[in-house]
């Protein structure tokens, strides 16, 4: 059975939410409060939850800690995988620093830049090498993941090499859709942070438009 798209965003946010209800030393929660807390209904959270089976009992609730363990495990059945960040700028700077890719296992071990300034350099713990070595570099270091922060004038570039990799998903940051010609199936997760300011910018004039 496929899972939709769209229940796997809200499986993540239901996550997110069991964590911070377990610091508070909460031992049960209900559907109600998982849908308060991630503007959904609990129906919705119901329906979402059933896709993996069955989880806490009627007129009791989830147990929090036991379905935020069944749910970290549900969407990250591994529990470390290796990242490489291609795009050794700002954005890579910050995504290496950022310290919640470790604590949920995801490990950024190398950057990738065409810039010879950097290439050698290290942004932390992660050694950045030339791009046009991405193939080797990730198949020796078994690199299954590639979070992409390049400008948009290396879309090609970044297709390409790719393209001839292993590399079994990627995080795009770049503002333009990555066209990866491949026969493997590998799930690409776009993350456009001007057109999200747009859609902020909409729902925030929206209501000014119709005065």
């Amino acid at each position: 059975m496929d899972v939709p798209f769209a229940t796997v965003e809200r499986i993540a946010k239901y996550l997110r939410c069991l964590k911070r209800i377990k610091n508070k030393k909460i031992k049960l929660v209900s559907s109600q409060t998982l849908a308060e807390h991630t503007k959904v209904t609990a129906e919705q959270v119901r329906k979402d939850l059933a896709y993996f089976g069955k989880f806490g009992r009627t007129g009791t609730g989830y147990d929090t800690e036991k379905l935020a363990k069944k749910l970290e495990k549900i969407l990250n059945p591994k529990l470390n995988w290796n990242v490489c960040i291609i795009g050794a700028g700002a954005l890579g700077h910050a995504l290496t620093n950022y310290p919640d890719f470790k604590k949920a296992g995801f490990n950024i071990t190398v950057l990738f830049d065409s810039d010879p300034k950097k290439i050698g350099n290290k942004i932390g713990t992660a050694k950045i090498y030339d791009v046009k070595k991405f193939s080797p570099i990730t198949e020796k270091k078994k690199i299954e993941i590639a979070i992409v922060a390049t400008p948009e004038n290396a879309k090609e570039e970044i297709e390409q090499i790719i393209t001839k990799s292993k590399i079994k998903g990627i995080i795009n940051f770049t503002p333009a859709t990555l066209n990866i010609k491949s026969k493997r199936k590998i799930p690409i997760i776009d993350v456009d942070l001007s057109q999200k300011m747009y859609i902020l910018s909409f729902l925030i004039t929206k209501g000014k438009r119709r005065q």
